[in-house]
């Protein structure tokens, strides 16, 4: 196995380069060896190689059954299209989750809508080809999109988003100034007059325009800005754990990671390299086909949240910025809305009113008292375990030392009814044995420390504030509850591929229910139920891109 320093091992790669325009659009928020590493095509680590499930990209399913029916005449009446693609949806989605189907089915005609409707607004374009590619000789800018034109040179490059269309952002302006210099240096029959950008989303089929210019317009706005980005990607640069962790193909070895070697407690790895963090564990053990959907591959989701996740995106917020000051949270701070000297931080009127109640429960279990010294607020922590093949990801709420020089690692969650004790408390919130167990399995995961950590639990309720706290370093009974709780969490996550739905009465507020079947008759017949009033984990790591 070689030391050499992955960043030295990439620049003396000297092989095949590819650029995908979404790699410029997502490069400022990625670690940039990660960036590095996927542009080198045939670049690979000593020791360690990424494997990957065998089940078909959805994205790309939704493509291949659009571009077969694009090439099929009997598309021209109505009936000869509920025949085609009856015909694709057989042909391809025979691999598909269930939930998956319903989806692509949705979405190709959402696309086939929104085709009708931009050929309305813009004029006739005839479908050219997929993933056009600008480039020779190993150096490539590809596009993962559909191309169509027009008789009169205008050319446009069409992108597929899961959910619903964007406005114009600077994202979008990155793919987007990519995208138009790849098309408009393609060789066609007809010259390029005008370069047209657009979105659409698959779930409403709504569509937007992010980019239209001339084509010279077009290649100069790639000089200034697209190329730039592009050499940025090819340098190596510094290491950035984060959420590109779950897609690089050196996380195996990337010495950015925590060794986590063990933390799932698995015997073996599973089919392929996988990413989880307590939230997907939590969700997965409710129902198999609602983490499928909704946090690997994204679906759009219905309903609105739960009035505990609500509750606590908007507390955690105050908090975020409450701590980000380094001093203790005081009664002055969350005085009422009348008075001078309250700190609402980013919170609307009508927000601060909604918790203050649980903000002035905290301020007297606020942990920043004099000689406190706040490490982190809310630090994204990653790590590996080799044995199960999976990054590890957590965000504890706060990490401090405290006066003796100890490390205090806390997580706080709000709820409406406070636990018995001790036991009740970690039996309720799964954040708990997953830190304990992170903390364990490597001390300095949360920063350097010749201790082990203190894993702490700040529960709120309107009425009071307790903290619970477990001792990472002589509590063997919770360490050892903290493995077995993990383990038996992780077993059957990390083997699944089939992902089957656990129906109930859950299924009656479920977020992706509309593309579940087994929820679909279920929700006539259950009654309503209100879900727990304990605020749920908060996800992490992202699924697949759009």
């Amino acid at each position: 196995m070689s030391t050499q320093d992955l960043r030295e091992q990439l620049r003396l790669y000297q092989g095949r380069l590819r650029v995908w325009a979404s790699d410029a659009e997502s490069h400022p928020a990625h670690c940039g060896v990660f960036s590095a590493a996927k542009v080198r095509r045939d670049f690979t680590v000593d020791g360690w190689k990424r494997r990957y499930g065998d089940e078909p990209f959805m994205l790309g399913v939704i493509r291949d059954i659009v571009v077969a029916l694009h090439r099929d005449t009997r598309t021209l009446t109505w009936e000869g299209l509920q025949e085609a693609l009856s015909e694709q949806m057989a042909r391809h989605c025979g691999n598909l989750h269930p939930g998956l189907k319903r989806y692509v089915a949705h979405a190709v005609e959402q696309y086939l809508d929104a085709h009708d409707e931009l050929e309305a607004l813009h004029g006739p374009m005839r479908f050219i080809t997929v993933d056009p590619v600008s480039g020779s000789q190993g150096r490539e800018v590809k596009v993962w999109a559909l191309l169509y034109a027009s008789s009169d040179g205008v050319r446009e490059i069409r992108r597929l988003r899961v959910k619903r269309a964007r406005s114009r952002t600077e994202e979008s302006d990155r793919w987007a100034t990519v995208a138009g210099y790849v098309v408009a240096r393609m060789k066609m029959q007809v010259p390029p007059t005008t370069i047209r950008v657009v979105e659409v989303g698959l779930q409403d089929g709504s569509t937007g325009v992010v980019f239209e210019r001339s084509y010279e317009e077009t290649l100069n706005r790639y000089e200034v800005q697209g190329r730039p980005t592009i050499r940025q990607m090819i340098a190596p640069a510094d290491y950035g754990p984060g959420h590109s962790c779950q897609k690089c193909k050196l996380a195996g070895r990337c010495p950015s990671l925590h060794d986590l070697t063990g933390c799932l407690g698995q015997r073996r790895p599973g089919p392929s390299t996988r990413s989880v963090s307590a939230a997907d564990l939590e969700l997965y053990s409710k129902c198999a086909a609602r983490w499928y959907l909704e946090m690997q591959c994204r679906l759009p989701t219905g309903g609105d949240p739960s009035e505990a996740s609500d509750r606590g995106r908007i507390i955690h917020r105050w908090l975020d910025q409450a701590h980000t000051r380094g001093t203790p949270c005081t009664e002055q701070d969350v005085a009422s809305p009348e008075q001078a000297g309250i700190f609402t931080g980013a919170l609307t009127k009508d927000e601060y009113a909604r918790v203050r109640e649980f903000l002035v429960a905290h301020t007297r279990s606020c942990p920043l008292a004099e000689g406190v010294e706040v490490i982190a607020v809310e630090p994204p922590v990653y790590g590996y375990d080799a044995t199960a093949d999976v990054i590890i990801a957590a965000r504890p709420d706060l990490v401090y030392r405290d006066a003796n020089g100890r490390i205090v690692v806390r997580e706080t969650k709000t709820t409406t009814q406070m636990p018995k004790d001790e036991v009740d408390a970690y039996d309720r919130f799964f954040p708990i044995p997953w830190l304990i167990n992170i903390a364990r399995t490597a001390k300095d995961a949360f920063g350097k420390t010749d201790a082990f950590p203190r894993i702490e639990l700040e529960v709120i309720t309107p009425d009071e504030a307790r903290v619970f706290a477990w001792d990472v370093e002589r509590d063997e009974d919770a360490v050892h509850m903290a493995q077995a709780e993990v383990r038996l969490r992780a077993r059957a996550w990390v083997r699944d591929t089939s992902w089957a739905p656990s129906p109930g009465a859950q299924c009656t507020w479920c977020p992706v229910r509309q593309w579940c079947p087994d929820a679909a008759e279920l929700h006539y017949r259950a009654h309503e139920q209100s879900p727990p009033q304990d605020e749920p984990c908060a996800g992490l790591l992202s699924g697949s891109p759009e």
